[in-house]
């Protein structure tokens, strides 16, 4: 700043007194040296002052003080040097114009300050250097106007001073110190500048270096270390003066060596001047990071050649960690659309264009590419049905009425079939009106679901077994029916069908043998109607038809017939051959039934009016069956209370020895004591009984009334009890016989158990399994009705049975040659089997000679004596033996 002072007053001087030079008063001048030297003090420190000042500006108010004080400066300065010229005479002034000059200088030099510190002028430095040189001009050629010179031609010559050829030389050496002041002060503010941004440079290398998370590492070409910032410690967990001295490479991963070292190599040969790499590094504690390295040659000053490089390492390994991560995610979202079944799509709105996915057109058929990528393909592909609900449903995510596409329809694959897809779209992108510009979404394919769906649809309206429309749909088809005779004035008829024997048959041969029998029994109701009747199953062995359009009631009639001659042939089970029947009620509609339910409770009354006709029939509905419907449904329900009242009795037919004539035993037979109706016979609530399960209640109180009776009777008769199928199929029939022959005291031996074919046939192994035990503790075994069933001799073969009884039906036949011919042969595997022959049912004297004429051992019959109560049965047992012995 002294120099900056001293050059700016100096120049300011030598520009004042060399204008004095030129002026020429007409006298000879000098210049006295004390204040030409103090002029020169005055502005060196004025300038001093105005310069420090304007350093330490900060608004325009202290650059203008500044150039107003270097203004008085230079005004101080030109009035003593005025004051130091020596001539001959008096020097006044014009004191207006000696104002005027120091109002011009601190004006217009404050201005040129003003000009200097703001900066936001084109050039500041050129206008603030014109209005300074315009200040000292001004001030000093105004100055000079105020000086009025008046000779004294008295006075002689001016005092001794200095002369104006000194004083040129003084301001010669003046402005060639200046010159040489400037130039050491412009060497020595460069080399300032200089130094001060060498070390700014490096204060700020050192910061960012010191205090950056990243690594700087200068390097010789070896990969030496030179320099290791302070980040070390923190990413490689090193202190950066241990690594000072030794090399990068030596703590690289070998995996990554190679690669590394190819790095470097070009750095070192100059192929690259920069380069870029990721590389493992070894930890302070072992681990393994990931560093990214950014490495640039450095040159010499000359810049000859590469002498080294700098390098900034920066740690990645959580970066590179979700790469990673990011990758693997993305691999395993490509491996799940590649193997997954869903097709992507991505719909151009603006243009019509389409990408589908590979997927989207491979679960089509086609080849990847095969199908044109615009919107037209799609509507090409969709089934003609499905686009409009398709449209309608997009038009409604458009339009924002739904926040998702979701469509089902069909699309048409390669081969020209069609396949059902779930598309799921959204709107991604919108313009500025809010119309859509491109909807992206998936297509999924849904043809298993859809065939599951429709196959549940079909579970749920058909029967799973046979196939034919179950219940619901039956009476929805009824109703329609109804609704199509009312508005034609049409007649139709509903069939009620339940098989006969069924349970026998599934029992005795097994489910599986009774599912094959229930699908051949639709078989043959099919195709026994007319392709626009309804055949439905309802359940178990119920089944129901609805014949339309009849033009006769008699046709229903025709079609019952013939369904039951269809039902009646064998049934070829697995080798097996069983036999049932069918029994059905028929209702005529409209006229039978208001609606679909009150007409097939007409058809249903009608079935019961046909079993109980002998079954393997037909009836028509009557209006009075409805009564006789109401009494049944009114005797079921007093046969469930009539055990708990102990309204069933037993009666006992006596069975009759043909060789002696005496009463051997007795078979127990129940009736019903009913307390309005009076004595009920078996063959009104038996059946009753069979249908609604209460048969098993019944037998087994059956069993243990007959031991309690015959533990009291003389002489050791046998009493004989029916066990139907049904008691077999139960687990508790063994234990019940041992419980009634323990709590009766009842030897074994007096009790017989007669069961029919049936029994076998419904579970042979069990039952079979179940007599042999029953045998081994003493109880007898009969076989009832033998020759009405299938295999009675295979029966027979499998076990050893204590009686044989031949059914009614042969002995009221037996008068016939061939009948004879089949009780003779049944009499003569009995005896070779050794067992007893009975003959049931023996009604006159001509079949009693028959059946002793044959051979039969035992007889029983309303000819010798019907069934009676327990009293009469033992006074008729003494009456015969009274007789035999007679």
């Amino acid at each position: 700043m002294i120099a900056a002072s001293f050059s700016a007053g100096a120049g300011v001087w030598s520009t004042h007194f060399i204008g004095m030079l030129g002026y020429d008063p007409g006298v000879v001048i000098g210049y006295e040296a004390r204040l030409t030297l103090f002029s020169l003090a005055i502005v060196v420190l004025a300038s001093a002052v105005a310069i420090a000042l304007c350093r330490r500006a900060t608004g325009p108010w202290m650059a203008a003080t500044a150039g107003a004080i270097l203004g008085l400066g230079v005004a101080a300065m030109h009035f003593s040097g005025m004051a130091g010229v020596q001539l001959p005479g008096s020097i006044s002034w014009d004191r207006t114009l000696v104002i005027a000059s120091a109002l011009i200088g601190c004006i217009v030099a404050a201005a040129a300050f003003v000009a200097f510190a703001e900066r936001r002028l084109k050039y500041p430095n050129a206008v603030a250097a014109t209005l300074m040189t315009a200040a000292i001009a001004g001030l000093h050629f105004t100055a000079m106007g105020a000086v009025e010179i008046t000779p004294d031609v008295m006075s002689g010559e001016a005092e001794a001073g200095l002369p104006g050829l000194a004083l040129a030389f003084g301001i010669a050496s003046f402005m060639l110190a200046i010159l040489g002041f400037a130039l050491l002060a412009l060497f020595a503010d460069r080399m300032h500048r200089t130094n001060s941004a060498l070390l700014k440079s490096e204060a700020a290398y050192r910061l960012l270096a010191e205090n950056t998370t990243d690594i700087i590492i200068w390097s010789d070409l070896d990969t030496t270390h030179r320099y290791v910032s302070p980040a070390a410690s923190a990413v490689l967990g090193y202190d950066p003066d241990v690594l000072v001295g030794i090399r990068l490479i030596d703590f690289v991963h070998p995996d990554d060596f190679t690669s590394y070292r190819e790095v470097i190599t070009g750095l070192v040969e100059g192929r690259v001047e920069q380069a870029v790499a990721t590389h493992r590094y070894r930890n302070g504690d072992g681990r393994w990071v990931w560093i990214e390295a950014s490495l640039k040659l450095s040159r010499d000053l000359e810049g000859d050649g590469p002498t080294g490089y700098v390098a900034s390492l920066r740690d990645v390994t959580a970066r590179k960690a979700s790469e990673d991560a990011l990758r693997l995610s993305e691999e395993r979202l490509a491996l799940a659309l590649d193997s997954g079944s869903d097709g992507l799509w991505d719909w151009d709105v603006t243009t019509g264009a389409t990408w589908f996915s590979d997927r989207w057109q491979i679960m089509l058929g086609y080849e990847p590419g095969e199908i044109e990528g615009h919107i037209r393909s799609w509507l090409e592909l969709t089934h003609p049905a499905d686009v409009a609900n398709a449209q309608r449903l997009l038009a409604d995510h458009v339009e924002g009425r739904t926040p998702l596409l979701e469509c089902e329809y069909r699309v048409r694959t390669k081969d020209g079939t069609y396949t059902w897809v779930l598309a799921r779209g959204k709107v991604v992108t919108r313009d500025a009106s809010g119309s859509p510009m491109r909807i992206v979404g998936t297509h999924i394919d849904i043809a298993a679901r859809k065939h599951a769906e429709q196959q549940i649809e079909h579970l749920a309206l058909h029967d799973a077994l046979t196939g034919l429309p179950n219940r619901t749909l039956f009476r929805d088809r009824l109703g329609n029916e109804m609704d199509s005779a009312e508005r034609h004035s049409q007649t139709f008829a509903v069939l009620a069908c339940d098989l006969d024997r069924f349970k026998a048959v599934n029992d005795s041969l097994g489910h599986p043998a009774g599912d094959r029998l229930l699908r051949i029994v639709a078989e043959r109701l099919r195709a026994s109607t007319r392709d626009g009747d309804t055949v439905a199953r309802l359940g178990g062995d119920e089944f129901a038809i609805v014949l339309s359009g009849l033009d006769d009631p008699q046709d229903a009639a025709a079609t019952a017939r013939r369904i039951i001659d269809a039902v009646r042939q064998p049934f070829n089970l697995n080798g097996r051959v069983a036999s049932v029947g069918v029994s059905i009620g028929i209702a005529v509609g409209p006229q039978e039934g208001s609606d679909p339910d009150q007409l097939f409770k007409s058809a249903d009354i009608a079935l019961y009016r046909a079993k109980a006709a002998g079954r393997n029939t037909y009836r028509f509905y009557e209006p009075g069956m409805d009564a006789a419907a109401v009494a049944r449904t009114a005797l079921e329900l007093d046969m469930r209370e009539a055990v708990g009242r102990s309204e069933f009795v037993l009666f006992y037919q006596p069975v009759i020895d043909l060789a002696t004539g005496s009463t051997t035993g007795f078979e127990a037979l129940m009736r019903w004591q009913h307390p309005s109706r009076g004595l009920v016979g078996p063959a009104e609530f038996i059946p009753l009984a069979e249908e609604t399960g209460q048969i098993v209640t019944l037998g087994t109180w059956a069993i243990q009334e007959a031991c309690r009776e015959a533990a009291g009777w003389p002489h050791n008769f046998r009493v004989a009890v029916n066990v139907s199928a049904s008691q077999f199929a139960q687990p508790g029939l063994e234990l019940s016989v041992t419980s009634a022959l323990a709590a009766s005291g009842l030897p074994p031996e007096r009790l017989e158990l007669e069961i029919t074919e049936s029994v076998l046939m419904d579970n042979t192994d069990n039952a079979v399994d179940c007599l042999h035990r029953l045998r081994a503790r003493g109880v007898r075994i009969a076989l009832d009705d033998f020759g009405t069933g299938l295999s009675s001799l295979s029966y027979l073969r499998r076990f050893p049975f204590d009686r044989i009884k031949i059914d009614r039906s042969f002995i009221h036949e037996i008068g016939d040659a061939d009948t004879a011919a089949i009780v003779r042969a049944i009499v003569g595997l009995g005896e070779r089997l050794g067992a007893c022959i009975t003959a049931e049912g023996v009604e006159d004297e001509r079949q009693l000679a028959d059946v002793r004429r044959e051979g039969c051992t035992e007889v029983q019959g309303y000819l010798l004596s019907k069934p009676l109560p327990a009293p009469e049965a033992l006074n008729f047992a003494h009456f015969s033996e009274g007789r035999a012995a007679a």
